[in-house]
Order: structure tokens, then C-alpha cells, then sequence
């Protein structure tokens, strides 16, 4: 009778599902009819339940009047509010998507309103939908018109009562993102509505900033009539300063004419428009730079204003120890010299910028990658490490840092350049670091961190994924390191010092569990297809050899409870029927089984199937070398015996340091 009753339970529940899903389906695809034939005969408790609960589909979670909004399906909208409010609720909120971004909390007149639907938005408004009912992260449905440049929208929600002044959690205004996406019809009518020109976001930027560095020219003037200050952002950057970063010369041209611009700060505004233009990767143009320097430097010798001299920092060895032009002469020598305006151009910027400022490295990595071009790897990777210190010494991620560096030493070695160990070194130094940052950031996430948002949960994937890729990055430049350690021609500090910083990244691991020793084993190791793949090669011996000498555990498990044995026997088992570079193959294989068992892998440890390396290595090439290292300890035997007969063990009454030991051999705590 029982089970009868719980059959009737599930077939219930899975009717209601499937109805509700009918339900949503035809309101996110506009089917009216179908829509109101599943609804008019139902009673008000079940619409409620129908029409008030969410539906998950495709990354989207919410009710069948969201995704009607969402999509612009008016009928569907019409005979939502018309004939079943109540109970359809206008204020719950739901998880819905616009093109890359996942928004959480978004109600039916959000989604209407950032989707550009005026008709619908009229007709939630009139029906008592919250015109200032924000998102999770406090975006309001005014701001996601002003995203649009939906001008009509905006000017309904402000008309019937929307707050201009409402800032998302990053206290960016709806007047911010109007500026920053230029469209300067939503701007004036911000600013003609009373919009405060002068609110500041988090990171200190005004809305003039942010139309300033976008190069939108008439958008700055409208905020400037309308008496917008030059006021500085957490950088200490002016507006003035972000459009010529940028190389948005009307932009600057314009600022620098403000009569509360000094004429210093004028002058630095077109050095740096000028060294920006020389290294830009999209902008980049010599006669514009050449132009605005000559034009600066004249500006500080105007007989009508007196002398203004130039103080050039001290030279900086990446930019091939350039000294800055300090006179007229001194820059007009540089017309037409391409590899002098490039070298003017970083030192400007460095000076101007300062070291701190986040923007600095990227025309660095664009002149550096120039070089690495033309084959002048010396001058391409003396680019790449200073941009990488300045991004380490800011806290910015270098994981797109690290991975170049990667790619450029497997160039050099695979056309027989010359590539010096002091140089992988430095980098692995690096690579170790900024491993111990990301292990730091995915433990103590951000004060601001809610582990039930999806946005949260979004960032730790991608912290995860950050550090996954720096971990895969460090194990091409142990392969680089290995192949560089083996000439006996460097120095035996930098040989220490390179060992030193593997040692610092011998317990690392993938999301999966698995170590540098497990991917270094293993023959499904992704590898970057540019360049690295020519080669970092897995299973790799040498590799494998590196890690055990800087100390790697041979007989770590990943959470399928394998070591980097199993790895590498299974790995072999899985796609033995490649047939492509058996050999090869084979011999690489057998290279780091040996190293694995001659540094005392265990070949009676058992993963979470049951299985041993031993039976791993049955009918492959390694069977013989396994089986003449079977040399089992009474301790091995007497863990297998207790694997056997299932029994586990109480932490408490058991040494620490057998914990390990017996759950490799299959004997587990009591739980």
C-alpha cells in the first residue's frame, strides 16, 4: 500500500513538472492561446503554483512572465496580467541570460527593460511593477535600458518614478554606463532629469572618465557643459589622462583645452597620447605619435610661457636602457626612426603612468610580441619579464603571462635558439608565486563573497580554472627546465635557484587532485597547441626525474585515490590503440614507469576501483618492470589484508603518519 502511495506521489509530481514546464515553454515562445487553454480551468492555488516557481532551462531559472518579458512575447504578457493577476506575482525575481552576462534576481520588468521592450514595460508598469526593484548586484531596470541606449525606456521608467541616482553594487550610475557606452541622448536626458555628474564608482572613476577612455567626444562635452570636474580615479588618473592612455586624441584634444588644466598637465597629456599611438596595439600609428611628442616638447620651450624642462626618469634596462628626449632636437631626431619612437614611447609612458598603474604592461607585452616576430627573442623576453613583474608586484593576474613565456621558450628551443637557464628561472619563480597567490584566493575568497550567488560560484570556477591553467603552465616550464638542466654548462646557482622554485610547486594540484609528477606521467596531459607542443611531450621522463628530485611525492593520490603510476599505466591501457609513434611512445612510457618505481612507488596502492598499478600493467610494456619491483613490506601485506577484509580504522587510535599509508592500500577511516 505503501509503495503504491509513493508511486501515485512521483507519477503526481511528474505530471505538475511536465505541466509546468508547458506552461513556461509556451510564455517564453509566445504561444497565447496555448498558454491560457493549460491556465483558465485551473483553480488559483495551482496557477499560483504554476506561474510563481521557477523553471530551469538552459542556464535560465524563473517564471513564465520573466521569459515572456525576456523575449518580448507581448500576447503571452497581456494574458499574464489581464487574466491570471492574481496570483501571477510582478515582483519575483529570476536567474536569466543577455548574451555573455548571467543575471541574478532580474524581474519581468528588468528583462523588458534591457531587452528593449517598450509595449511590455508599459504594461508591467501600469499592472504596479517596482520601477526600482534591482538585481543582485543592485542594477535597476532603468540602468539596463541606459545599457541599451533605449532612450524611450529610459524616459518612461524616470517618468514614472525610476531613481536616476540608484547605483549598482559597484556604485556605477545608470549616468556611468550611459557615458561609457556613449549614447549621448540617454546622457543629456540624464543630466537634464537632475543626474549628480560628479558621482564617483568604487574605483574612483566619474562619468567623464568613463566617456573619456571610450573616446566618446560629444558625450564628454555634454557632461563638461554641464559642469563636470576633472577629478582623479583610484589610479590617480584624470579623464584627461585615461583618453590619452588610450589614444583617443579629440578626446584630449578637447580636455586639454579646459581652462583648468595646467599647462604641465597638458604637456604630459600629449607626451603620453603620442607614446601611446607608438605602442598600441589597436591604435598604433608612428607619424601620430611622433606628431603629439614633437607637439609636447614644443609646448615646453613656448618662448610666450617660459622654459618648462623635462625631468626623465632613470633608464629602464627592458627598454634597452632608453634615455628620454629632453629637447626639441633630441625628438625631431626620431622622425622616421621606428625602434627609437617605440623605445620614447614605453619610457613616456612608465614615467607618466607610474609603475602602479594597472594599464602599464599591455603596450609592453604588444612591442614585446613584435619582437618575438622578427626572432629578436632577447629584446622580446626583457619586455615580458618587466611587464611581469610590474602585473606581479600590482597583484594582477599573469596567468596569460606565464603561458606566453611558456610558448616563447618552446619556440626558441625547437629552432635551435639559444635560450639561457637564468631566463626559464626567473620565470618558474615567478610561476611559483603566483601559484601560492591563486591557492590563497580560492581559500579566502572576497569579503563580498556569497557562496549561494551564482556569481560567486561563477568566480570560484574561474579562479579554479585560473589556477588548473597555471598549474598546466608550470609543468611546460619544468619540461623546459629539465631539457636546460641537463647541459652542464650553467652555473650551479642559477641550477639551484631553478630547483628551488620547482620544489616550491612540487605539491600543486589540478582540480582534479592530480600533482605535476601525475600530469607529468600522464599520456592525455593537455598541452598548449602553439609552440609547446613541439616540445613538451607526455609522458616525459625527464620531467618526471626533475619533479622527484625537487622532492614531488611519488605515491600522491588525486581523488580517484591514484598515483602518478596508476597515471601512467592506465593513461597507456586507455589509448593503446593509437598506433602513431608506438615506439616513441612506448620508450617514454617505460622511461617514466622506471623512474617512478626506482624512486619507491608503490605497486600494491589501490584507487577508488580497486585496482593496483600491478593490474594496471598487465598485457603493456611495463608489466615486467612492475612485477620485478613487487617486493612487498609486512606493513604493505597487512594493509592488503585488512583492504581485503574491509575493515577500517579510527583515526583517533591510529599514528598520523600511517593515516596515508593504509587508505593507499585500500583500508579506510571509519566514517
Amino acid at each position: 500500500m505503501e509503495r503504491e502511495d509513493n508511486d501515485r506521489l512521483v507519477l503526481f509530481n511528474e505530471l505538475a513538472n511536465s505541466l509546468r514546464e508547458r506552461v513556461f515553454f509556451a510564455a517564453r515562445d509566445g504561444m497565447s492561446l496555448t498558454l491560457y487553454a493549460l491556465l483558465y480551468e485551473k483553480k488559483t492555488d495551482e496557477i499560483d503554483d504554476l506561474l510563481n516557481n521557477d523553471v530551469c532551462s538552459d542556464g535560465v531559472k524563473c517564471t513564465p512572465l520573466i521569459t515572456a518579458a525576456r523575449h518580448g512575447r507581448e500576447g503571452a504578457v497581456r494574458i499574464l496580467l489581464e487574466k491570471f493577476r492574481p496570483p501571477v506575482c510582478l515582483e519575483t525575481e529570476g536567474t536569466v541570460k543577455f548574451d555573455e552576462y548571467v543575471i541574478e534576481g532580474a524581474t519581468a520588468l528588468w528583462c523588458a527593460s534591457g531587452a528593449g521592450h517598450l509595449a511590455i514595460v508599459k504594461r508591467l508598469v501600469k499592472a504596479g511593477a517596482d520601477v526600482n526593484h534591482a538585481t543582485r548586484t543592485v542594477s535597476t531596470p532603468l540602468r539596463a535600458a541606459c545599457f541599451e541606449g533605449r532612450l524611450d525606456i529610459v524616459k518612461y521608467l524616470v517618468r514614472h518614478g525610476a531613481d536616476i541616482h540608484k547605483a549598482n553594487k559597484y556604485n556605477n550610475t545608470c549616468l556611468m554606463i550611459a557615458a561609457y557606452k556613449g549614447y549621448l541622448d540617454v546622457v543629456q536626458f540624464l543630466l537634464d532629469s537632475g543626474a549628480r555628474v560628479d558621482d564617483r564608482a568604487l574605483c574612483g572613476a566619474t562619468a567623464l572618465h568613463f566617456a573619456a577612455e571610450c573616446g566618446h567626444a560629444a558625450v564628454v562635452c555634454s557632461l563638461l557643459d554641464h559642469g563636470a570636474k576633472m577629478l582623479t580615479n583610484e589610479n590617480g588618473m584624470t579623464p584627461l589622462q585615461c583618453a590619452a592612455e588610450r589614444a583617443r586624441a579629440s578626446v584630449v584634444e578637447i580636455l586639454a583645452a579646459r581652462p583648468e588644466v595646467t599647462r604641465a598637465e597638458a604637456i604630459e597629456a600629449y607626451e603620453l597620447l603620442g607614446a601611446s599611438f607608438a605602442n598600441d596595439k589597436e591604435y598604433y600609428c608612428l607619424r601620430m605619435a611622433y606628431q603629439y611628442l614633437h607637439r609636447a616638447m614644443a609646448m615646453r620651450y613656448d618662448p610666450r610661457y617660459g622654459e618648462m624642462l623635462k625631468r626623465p626618469s632613470t633608464p629602464i634596462p627592458a627598454y634597452d636602457n632608453w634615455k628620454e628626449t629632453t629637447t626639441l632636437e633630441e625628438v625631431e631626431r626620431l622622425q622616421g626612426d621606428a625602434h627609437g619612437l617605440h623605445m620614447e614611447g614605453l619610457t613616456v609612458r612608465e614615467r607618466v603612468l607610474g609603475a602602479a598603474c594597472p594599464d602599464l604592461p599591455h603596450p609592453i607585452v604588444f612591442r614585446g610580441a613584435v619582437f618575438a616576430d622578427e626572432a629578436r627573442f632577447d629584446r622580446c623576453l626583457a619586455l615580458w619579464r618587466h611587464a611581469l613583474h610590474l602585473r606581479q608586484q600590482n597583484q594582477v593576474s599573469v596567468v596569460k603571462d606565464l603561458l606566453r613565456f611558456a610558448q616563447v621558450f618552446s619556440q626558441m628551443i625547437h629552432i635551435g635558439i639559444e635560450l639561457p637557464l637564468a631566463q626559464v628561472c626567473y620565470v618558474l619563480e615567478a610561476c611559483a608565486e603566483e601559484l601560492r597567490r591563486g591557492m590563497k584566493r580560492l581559500l579566502k575568497p572576497n569579503p563580498q563573497h556569497d557562496p549561494d550567488s551564482l556569481v560567486s560560484l561563477a568566480r570560484t570556477v574561474l579562479l579554479q580554472e585560473e589556477y588548473d591553467s597555471n598549474v598546466k603552465t608550470a609543468l611546460y616550464l619544468v619540461a623546459v627546465a629539465g631539457r636546460l638542466l641537463e647541459d652542464s654548462g650553467n652555473c650551479e646557482g642559477t641550477r639551484s635557484a631553478a630547483r628551488r622554485a620547482v620544489f616550491a610547486m612540487r605539491g600543486a594540484r589540478v582540480r582534479s587532485g592530480q600533482t605535476l609528477l601525475h600530469l607529468a606521467a600522464d599520456r592525455n596531459t593537455p598541452v598548449d597547441d602553439f609552440h609547446t607542443s613541439d616540445v613538451c611531450q607526455f609522458p616525459c621522463a625527464r620531467t618526471s626525474r626533475l619533479l622527484l628530485d625537487c622532492g614531488a611525492d611519488v605515491d600522491a593520490a588525486d581523488m580517484n585515490r591514484r598515483t602518478p603510476l596508476h597515471v601512467a599505466l592506465i593513461s597507456y591501457q586507455l589509448t593503446s590503440g593509437r598506433s602513431d609513434d608506438r615506439e616513441q611512445y612506448n620508450e617514454a612510457f617505460c622511461g617514466v614507469v622506471c623512474e617512478l618505481l626506482s624512486r619507491g612507488a608503490h605497486v600494491d596502492a589501490m584507487d577508488l576501483d580497486g585496482i593496483t598499478p600491478l593490474v594496471a600493467s598487465i598485457g603493456g610494456p611495463a608489466e615486467s618492470l612492475v612485477r620485478s619491483a613487487l617486493r612487498p613490506r609486512l606493513s604493505c601485506i597487512s594493509a592488503s589484508v585488512l583492504a581485503l577484509h574491509r575493515v577500517r580504522y579510527r583515526p583517533s587510535q591510529v599514528p598520523r603518519d600511517l593515516h596515508a599509508f593504509l587508505i593507499m592500500h585500500g583500508v579506510l577511516p571509519v566514517n
